[in-house]
């Protein structure tokens, strides 16, 4: 190959990775607030007296901002954040596209990074629950909104009386629930501490929702409590195969006769996603104290294992690989499992 040909290569590898600035640019300005700051029109200078960042590295980073339309420049040297393309980040609510990017570019981009490393020596990375425990508990309440609409279908056809959220996060997800079912009465579980403190302070609220500080793979509500919906979201990645298996099969002897897990997870090895997904894998099989996501084929032997019925899957973001399924008793029956199986959306297939 000569010269030319490997500098248009090299020029194409460039061009590809432009993708890459808007990401940069929006975590950075997450980070910093610097949507916020530049919400009405201001100069780099009035910036720096504000703030007292870098005026040439805040220069560079609205340089930026202009050229990929995050900022448009004003009269007189002032800049001003675009609504159009950053609206998002000039909400005063909690800010989930930005919990999304630092989880990305926090964990996720310095993991693949540090590939190579781990494939040497053979040695992995921990996952810091403390430290990005809120980060995940946000992007995670994020996907789940997807699949809300389902959940609270059934919940109203299958008259629910009580809610277990394993892994609840910040129980935003609840908190949603509970604002159409006042009634139903909630409990959230969390390993995290401070995340379930935070979940307790924006609950407040709601009389019908409670949060305990436990593990969801071993723990057991108090002696013949049942629940009519397990919520077992984004759970998986966490636990190794055989205390998946485990946890099912625990789940089966607190679940009510009528009752449902509802299963939200990126599945690994889909016809669609299968680019984002693998690489969501990657991340995960690269930590030592987190685990490979399952296939559709693990996950039907899952059910089986734990004696429980699966429903057809529903993709929820299919550019990710995420899907959404009901886990039931066998004695169970559901208008999904009743259509003819080609009919059925299967993962393996593609018919998604």
């Amino acid at each position: 190959m000569n010269i030319i040909q490997t500098a248009l290569k090299a020029r194409n590898w460039m061009k590809r990775n432009e993708s890459f600035l808007p990401t940069w640019h929006a975590y950075v300005g997450y980070e910093l607030d610097l949507f916020k700051t530049f919400k009405n029109p201001k100069t780099v200078d009035e910036v720096v007296t504000e703030t007292g960042l870098s005026k040439e590295l805040l220069q560079c980073w609205v340089d930026v901002g202009v050229s990929i339309k995050h900022l448009r420049k004003r009269t007189g040297g002032r800049y001003r954040t675009s609504k159009h393309h950053c609206g998002e980040f000039l909400e005063d609510e909690s800010n989930s596209v930005g919990a999304l990017l630092k989880e990305m570019m926090e964990l996720h981009i310095p993991t693949l990074l540090a590939y190579p490393k781990y494939m040497k020596s053979n040695e992995r990375a921990v996952f810091n629950h403390e430290k990005f425990g809120d980060v995940v508990a946000e992007t995670s309440t994020l996907l789940e909104h997807f699949a809300i609409r389902r959940i609270k279908k059934m919940m109203k056809e299958h008259k629910v009386e009580t809610v277990i959220d394993l892994g609840c996060g910040h129980g935003g997800y609840l908190r949603k629930l509970a604002k159409d079912f006042p009634e139903v009465q909630m409990l959230g579980v969390d390993v995290n501490e401070r995340v379930v403190e935070s979940a307790r302070k924006a609950s407040a609220g709601y009389d019908n929702i409670d949060y305990i500080v436990a593990d969801a793979s071993d723990w057991r509500p108090e002696e013949g409590e049942k629940a009519d919906l397990i919520l077992l979201h984004n759970v998986f990645h966490y636990l190794d195969p055989m205390a998946r298996t485990e946890l099912l099969s625990n789940l089966t002897t607190w679940l009510s006769e009528d009752g449902r897990i509802s299963v939200i997870t990126p599945v690994n090895e889909t016809a669609q996603g299968q680019a984002f997904s693998s690489a969501f894998n990657s991340f995960f099989t690269a930590h030592s104290n987190l685990y490979a996501l399952p296939s559709s084929e693990d996950i039907e032997e899952l059910a089986e294992a734990s004696g429980l019925t699966l429903s057809a899957y529903n993709s929820i973001i299919k550019e990710g690989g995420w899907y959404a399924f009901w886990l039931m008793p066998q004695t169970v029956s559901d208008p999904e499992l009743e259509r003819e199986p080609e009919s059925r959306p299967l993962i393996a297939s593609g018919k998604v």
